[in-house]
């Protein structure tokens, strides 16, 4: 990955390089390893962009800093440039900053054209880590970088009703799914949710959906509710939206506990049927 910043030093841009080991046997980049190429771009940014203020933001207090909420939507062509070998360029910045959230927007864009093949925000928001209770960004951060008059994004909350879901898939959190912070890493929650979505495929329970691998992501929107940790044993529920056959939603469980809900769009292929 390579990085600079814009000219007028607002937005970080990020340039990634593909390679086969990306993608997935339907020819298309991994879901997952596009939600780490921004989460990558999101760290660079910080360190590029609040350089200065990162004394402010991390060591005091004993603070660190949480993705509460993730939002990505691409459009049908971003399969089609999407390619080993290919680059790929995300713009990032800050979009806005409350008393402990702060929201990051992202293009993602064609290294060729300069085409926007998608968008996405990211909710962070800062806490103690020791306690893990969100508390208040220093006001210099506040100052400097929040946006008079600009409305909070809107941030989904949590699914209204429990339904009974159309699959029940196990999994445990291993080693290799941890990152910094000691917890599964966002990324590995899409994941855990598309191995589900794949099982209740083969078993034909959904309506329109036939091979999860064949049927490429539109958007998905992750609410991360809790932490889960090494070795714990999760259940992934999933069903069927009722309004939308081609949205598949996940509640990620320890026990009774939410630990993250996912929602999934798929743009639906020919092949994706049979």
């Amino acid at each position: 990955m390579k990085t600079r910043l814009s000219e007028d030093g607002t937005k970080l841009i990020a340039t990634y390089e593909l390679h086969p080991f990306d993608f997935d046997r339907s020819g298309r980049v991994q879901p997952w390893t596009t939600l780490q190429m921004l989460e990558h771009a999101r760290r660079a940014a910080i360190g590029r962009q609040l350089r200065q203020d990162i004394a402010n933001m991390f060591q005091h207090d004993n603070a660190t800093a949480f993705v509460r909420y993730q939002e990505v939507e691409v459009a049908e062509d971003f399969y089609s440039f999407v390619k080993p070998n290919t680059l790929l360029v995300m713009s990032t910045g800050i979009s806005y900053v409350g008393r402990s959230s702060l929201f990051y927007s992202y293009d993602i864009l064609s290294s060729q054209s300069r085409n926007v093949l998608g968008h996405s925000q990211c909710q962070l928001v800062r806490v103690n880590a020791k306690t893990r209770r969100p508390i208040a960004w220093p006001d210099v951060i506040i100052d400097k970088y929040g946006k008079k008059g600009q409305g909070r994004p809107v941030v989904p909350g949590p699914f209204k009703e429990r339904i009974d879901p159309a699959v029940v898939y196990d999994v445990t959190v291993t080693n290799s799914d941890l990152d910094e912070n000691h917890h599964a890493n966002q990324s590995v929650y899409l994941r855990f949710c598309l191995d589900a979505a794949a099982t209740g495929a083969r078993r034909n329970v959904f309506s329109v959906i036939r091979d999860v691998a064949f049927c490429p992501i539109k958007k998905v929107g992750v609410l991360y509710q809790k932490e889960a940790l090494l070795g714990d044993e999760l259940t992934v529920e999933l069903w069927e939206d009722e309004g939308c056959a081609e949205t598949l939603c996940f509640q990620i469980r320890r026990g009774e506990e939410e630990i993250t809900q996912i929602t999934v769009q798929f743009y639906i292929l020919d092949r994706a049927r049979l």
